[in-house]
């Protein structure tokens, strides 16, 4: 019987890996998201946290958290 000599694969890094989270979204892309949705709504002032809430439900929902 042969024993194999081969090595272990390394993971390629530039791959995402399904069993590593995927990190949490920058303040700056929550800031843009937030503000795309107030330009989309019309800029109607008042809703400032709904904007930021609803900003990161979906860059997480794009982003697989």
């Amino acid at each position: 019987m042969k024993t194999s000599t081969r090595k272990p694969r390394t993971p390629n890094p530039s791959l995402p890996n399904p069993q590593t989270p995927a990190p949490d979204p920058t303040l700056e892309e929550i800031r843009q998201c937030a503000h795309d949705i107030y330009l989309a709504r019309g800029g109607q002032e008042g809703l400032a946290l709904n904007d930021w809430l609803a900003a990161e439900q979906q860059i997480q929902r794009k982003s697989g958290i």
